[in-house]
């Protein structure tokens, strides 16, 4: 299965933000495990409900890591998204030391395949920055849905994310379709760059 990393232009319209979950490291195992079957049945039949398990599972993992490091405190800023066992680390840290850590951190998961760090080091935002990223994820997902490149309607096998302008694009997909779907998201007002993360069926 061949893999993509790969960054697009966009147009310019700035809308700096950040995002990160929190509140995971303190789940009941009984309420996570819930969490994982539901979002299991969810997902498309593309990825096998093992395979949806484990990246939660590896999503969980790689988040606990990070925030129970006594290097990382409140100006750092970390989103951790995981598809087909790729894991996708976006936000903000106060040093590349930290940036380099984040990415042992999840390396050293026995689930990761592989670790796509895109953290930037810079000072905090604020509030009004994080949720106009969350609003820009949401906008990106709304349109993909209307304009579905997918056959039988299926975008919503595509994981969006988004952060300081850029849109990270993850899932199993052809060259054709991931190609179809970075051109819908490069064209959306808002996105500055497209980063294809995809998993490759040929």
């Amino acid at each position: 299965m061949r893999k993509s990393h790969e960054q697009l232009p966009g147009k310019e319209e700035k809308q700096m933000g950040r995002s990160y979950t929190a509140g995971l490291p303190g789940l009941p195992a009984i309420g996570l495990i819930a969490i994982l079957m539901a979002t299991a049945c969810a997902d498309h039949a593309r990825r096998s409900t093992g395979t949806v398990i484990d990246d939660q599972t590896l999503e969980y993992s790689v988040i606990k890591s990070i925030y129970s490091d006594d290097h990382f405190g409140q100006d750092d800023h970390i989103k951790v998204e995981v598809k087909q066992g790729i894991v996708l680390l976006v936000g903000e840290t106060v040093s590349e030391e930290n940036r380099a850590l984040a990415t042992r951190l999840a390396e050293q998961e026995k689930l990761t395949r592989r670790v796509v760090n895109d953290i930037k080091i810079e000072d905090e935002t604020g509030f009004g920055g994080r949720l106009d990223n969350s609003w820009l994820t949401t906008k990106v997902t709304t349109i993909l849905l209307k304009k579905n490149p997918l056959p039988g309607n299926d975008a919503a096998r595509i994981k969006v994310v988004s952060s300081q302008n850029a849109v990270y694009l993850m899932g199993l997909v052809s060259h054709e379709e991931g190609d179809a779907i970075a051109e819908i998201v490069r064209n959306i007002s808002g996105v500055e760059k497209v980063v294809k993360i995809f998993d490759y069926t040929d």
